[in-house]
């Protein structure tokens, strides 16, 4: 473990792709009650007061604030490889950062650059939403809140720099790569796709580029004026019989493909399952031979055997503006003025970005085409991001005018 700094209270302990596999890594996720349960056990010795925990396609990773992180990445470290199992510890080493280095790697992590495929653009938003989560649960901290805003600044800045990739590329990507091959050169292929998630969605933009794929496309919930486009999970049954590839983008705690939901298909029709849930989402153990999976793992070494194309990395070197959100944020960190009220504007912002205005296009304007929709979105955050970007240039002048250190200036 890398030597503790003192100059920020926070450590990062966590697994990812180089470490172990999705399928030790998915004994590693926890449910709300179990990081409730944890939290609560870290705060007793009030040493430690905020945790987040990131768990997606290429990592899981457990994120804590306090006065003493090297500490609670120790103890955090010992807690994650008893979670994995006694089979576990002779090799699972999980990394565990403390102080700035925590620092730059969460920001590291928000740029794309730890991740399988690097630079990859979604990872930011899985980042802010295990932080919303940690707010709704009361487990986050306001030097959690800041770690977010400071990464969320840094993630555009990287994108005007051009340090991020595009969009279009990530596990997503890979996901898509996977049918492309698989499925061959026949002339359509039918697709079910579950789960209309973050990167659920991403897979679904994919796919309707390209005239070949027939999607139909399957979620939890359905909200109102979807129900010509997406169907209930309930359904998806009906249709295994008839598609040629099923894509699985849910994070259900348990499988939500089971062998005997495959019970009625044809023995001389292959079905390709692609799963890219975390923990697995398509049950393995007793499936029909015409069955081929290919979860996280075999997309991984796909990926490793691959040579990305150069026009998919990112360029530009992100590690000045790295080094500028590790100031502003030890700047943050050092500067307890108007804590309840950024606390409570960071609060708004995510609700507005994460939750109602995705709501509101998804209930009113479901008839949108993927493309319209997504435009839209896109625009009122930026709306809702130059309000938010007043407030903190009003609170960071006001601070100035006190002869105080100044504030970011948006979320």
């Amino acid at each position: 473990m890398s030597s503790p700094s003192p100059s920020l209270p926070l450590a990062v302990v966590g697994c990812d792709f180089r470490v172990a596999s999705s399928s030790w890594r998915s004994r590693l996720t926890l449910s709300d009650a179990e990081a409730l349960a944890l939290v609560r056990a870290l705060r007793r010795n009030r040493l430690t007061d905020g945790f987040v925990d990131l768990n997606t396609c290429n990592r899981t990773e457990w994120i804590v604030s306090g006065r003493d992180p090297h500490w609670a990445a120790s103890l955090l470290r010992g807690q994650m490889i008893e979670r994995a199992g006694p089979d576990a510890a002779g090799w699972l080493s999980p990394y565990a950062y403390a102080g700035d280095e925590a620092a730059i790697h969460v920001f590291r992590v928000a740029l794309g650059r730890e991740s399988l495929v690097i630079g990859e653009r979604q990872i930011a938003g899985q980042l802010y939403e295990a932080l919303d989560r940690a707010r709704a649960r009361a487990s986050s901290s306001r030097v959690l809140n800041g770690l977010g805003t400071a990464a969320g600044r840094l993630v555009r800045a990287a994108v005007r720099h051009g340090c991020v990739a595009d969009s279009s590329v990530g596990v997503h990507s890979l996901a898509v790569s996977c049918l492309r091959q698989r499925l061959g050169s026949r002339g359509s292929s039918r697709v079910a796709l579950v789960g209309l998630g973050q990167i659920g969605r991403r897979v679904l933009g994919l796919l309707q580029r390209e005239s070949r794929f027939e999607v139909t496309a399957f979620n939890r919930t359905v909200a109102p004026g979807q129900s010509s486009a997406v169907r209930p999970l309930g359904e998806l049954a009906d249709v295994l019989s008839d598609v040629d590839a099923v894509v699985l983008c849910t994070g259900a705690p348990h499988p939500v493909l089971l062998a005997r939901d495959l019970a009625g298909r044809r023995a001389d029709r292959g079905l390709l399952v692609v799963d890219i849930g975390i923990p697995a989402q398509v049950e393995r153990a007793n499936l029909p031979a015409h069955v081929t999976v290919s979860g996280l793992d075999e997309l991984t070494e796909a990926h490793r055997r691959r040579k990305a194309p150069a026009a998919e990395a990112p360029r530009g070197d992100p590690g000045p503006l790295v080094e500028k959100a590790l100031s502003e944020f030890r700047a943050f960190c050092n500067q307890p003025a108007f804590s309840q009220i950024i606390d409570a504007v960071q609060r708004n912002h995510s609700r507005l970005i994460r939750e109602q205005i995705p709501g509101i296009i998804a209930g009113r304007l479901g008839y949108l085409p993927q493309e319209a929709r997504t435009r839209l979105g896109e625009d009122l955050k930026a709306i809702v991001l130059d309000y938010t970007s007043d407030v903190f240039r009003t609170i960071r002048e006001t601070s100035a005018q006190r002869g105080e250190d100044s504030w970011q200036e948006s979320p």
